[in-house]
């Protein structure tokens, strides 16, 4: 809410007051006027009233000649006059109603006088009713009854009132002026040390303070003074303080984050901010669910606010990649009591994830391996205990172990190879030249070719000649082998196996998408997530059937991905499967 200077509400007092004095004054002075201006015209009435009984004291009392003098005076003054009978046995309708009173007061011998309204003209109308007394002790034998309107009265009036109003507007705009000039004169020192204060706020501590006439204002000085240096003294030490916070808080790879009793922010440091997603310096000061929209990070921190012993749980971020943050919060109890919480993060997002595939693959490997060894080992004592004299069986048996060792080496080979790719993955250091596509793709046709031949299936290949990208060649081929390798597997005899590629528009981004389709069995959706995952089947039995070790799509995966790029699959149960690579513009 915008505050009002001090200068301006001292002028906006002066002129309430001199506004309701002048209200007051020209109130009571249009009261005094008026009342000026009816004893002024009640004098006039009862002077021409008072002039015509005398006519009829005389003994001018005939009606005609009364009637002439008070045409006369209408016409010379705009009076109306009227002559009404005295005396106690005078009938009482002869007076109007509305003049009853003054009649009444009249015919007992006093000089009456009144004023009321006249709805039919719409004007206040002034009457005087004067006695025509002969004798004082007698009553009076007639009554002139005198009345006006007070049109030409009012109309003075308001005049002087206006004039009255006009000295009064020129008498406040002057008094106005001389008010703002004492309410600027009174204020000044008062802004001058309201602006020492604000500069000192913002860091100026060696601007000098004035001392200022008043005796309020040279104590406000002396105060600030003392403040300054206190402000000073204080400074030095929490800027020591503050820097070696600092240093401490930056170098830490953990994130900590520092929330009051109200979890509002009063400190992070910058590895906090990274995790959480935020800008540290602008977090400071705002509610906690302000800056980070988490329940689950909003109930830790109260519930490292309330409890006394340290408390630890784990945070999900979900976002682009989602992460596992390790929480440590320990209670703060400041002087004030309010306390708040520290609180320490972790990403723990990778030790978790690598933790994970460590024990699926030992698990995976384990059980992949079992197998064939299983396999040869009971082949091996088979032969050992008599088979071996059984030209037939020995032989078959051998073959047996030649395949599971066949098996062996070829998981042992994909794990190397898998490992290879992750090195340069995680190194990034994957060496590309610019090659056509079109090579890449008819060396995969080539070297799939015969196991298509093999089991009736077409394979169709179309590939811009002219389509170049920044590419590991052999790796990439290698990628698509394994794919096109997984469509004949899955297909059946005498159905087609399609390879596209085909570039976006360069208005997009320009990426290439590599495309193999088939006409299989197709993969159910619950398994699709999971397809790229080392050592996982949708259906072991046959995988193991086709020669499959269950690393070749993880292999392709971290082959694309070496690339920068991504792979996806699509698939319908009894229609087919489609693969696609996509490789972003280098």
């Amino acid at each position: 809410m915008p505050r009002t200077r001090l200068v301006w509400q001292l002028f906006a007092g002066f002129c309430v007051v001199l506004s309701l004095a002048l209200a007051a004054a020209w109130w009571v002075a249009s009261v005094h006027l008026a009342g000026l201006a009816d004893d002024a015209e009640f004098a006039l009435l009862a002077d021409a009233a008072r002039g015509l009984a005398a006519g009829v004291r005389d003994g001018s009392s005939d009606p005609d000649r009364f009637a002439i003098r008070s045409r006369e005076l209408r016409e010379a003054t705009g009076l109306e006059a009227r002559l009404l009978p005295g005396g106690p046995d005078a009938p009482a309708t002869v007076a109007a109603a509305d003049d009853g009173p003054l009649v009444t007061e009249a015919r007992a011998g006093r000089i009456a006088r009144g004023s009321r309204y006249d709805s039919t003209t719409g004007r206040r109308l002034l009457t005087v009713a004067v006695p025509v007394a002969t004798t004082p002790a007698v009553s009076p034998p007639a009554i002139v009854v005198a009345s006006t309107d007070t049109a030409a009265s009012d109309e003075r009036l308001a005049a002087w009132q206006r004039r009255l109003l006009g000295a009064g507007l020129v008498v406040a705009a002057g008094a106005a002026a001389g008010g703002y000039a004492v309410a600027r004169r009174m204020s000044r020192p008062v802004e001058a040390l309201a602006g020492v204060a604000t500069r000192m706020a913002e860091g100026d501590v060696g601007v000098p303070i004035p001392t200022g006439e008043l005796a309020e204002t040279a104590s406000l000085s002396t105060a600030l003074t003392a403040v300054r240096e206190q402000l000073v003294e204080r400074g030095l030490t929490i800027g020591r303080q503050g820097t070696q916070q600092e240093a401490v808080l930056g170098s830490m790879i953990e994130g900590v984050l520092a929330v009051d009793a109200r979890q509002r922010i009063v400190g992070i440091n910058r590895a906090a901010g990274e995790l959480l997603g935020v800008e540290a310096g602008q977090a400071v000061g705002r509610p906690l669910q302000e800056v980070v929209r988490n329940p689950d990070l909003r109930r830790f921190a109260l519930k490292a606010i309330d409890c006394r012993e340290p408390v630890e749980d784990d945070l999900m971020l979900r976002g682009v990649r989602d992460r596992t943050i390790r929480l440590r919060g320990t209670a703060l109890r400041d002087v004030s009591g309010e306390g708040g919480a520290v609180i320490v993060l972790n990403d723990v997002t990778d030790v978790q994830r690598l933790e994970n595939v460590r024990r699926d693959f030992v698990a995976n490997v384990s059980h992949e391996l079992k197998t064939p060894i299983a396999s040869i080992k009971g082949f091996v004592e088979t032969l050992l205990d008599g088979a071996v004299e059984d030209p037939a069986d020995a032989r078959r048996f051998l073959g047996i172990v030649a395949r599971q060792a066949d098996r062996l080496a070829a998981i042992i080979e994909d794990l190397l190879a898998l490992s290879r790719i992750e090195q340069r993955e995680g190194a990034g250091n994957l060496p590309m030249e610019e090659v056509p596509l079109a090579g890449v793709i008819a060396a995969a046709v080539a070297d799939c070719g015969p196991r298509a031949t093999e089991r009736s299936i077409r394979l169709e290949a179309d590939c811009p000649a002219d389509l170049v990208r920044a590419v590991n060649a052999p790796l990439l081929e290698q990628a698509v082998i394994n794919l096109v390798d997984n469509a004949i597997n899955y297909s059946e005899a005498r159905r087609s196996v399609w390879i596209t590629v085909a570039a976006e528009p360069a208005a997009t981004d320009g990426a290439v998408l590599i495309r193999i389709r088939d006409e299989g069995c197709g993969i159910e959706a619950e398994h699709l997530p999971r397809l790229f995952e080392r050592f996982y089947r949708v259906d072991k039995a046959r995988s193991r059937n086709v020669g499959g070790t269950g690393l070749g799509l993880s292999i392709v995966k971290h082959i694309v991905q070496a690339h920068g790029g991504t792979v996806g699959v699509e698939s319908t149960p009894g229609v087919g499967t489609t693969f696609t690579i996509r490789l972003p513009r280098s």
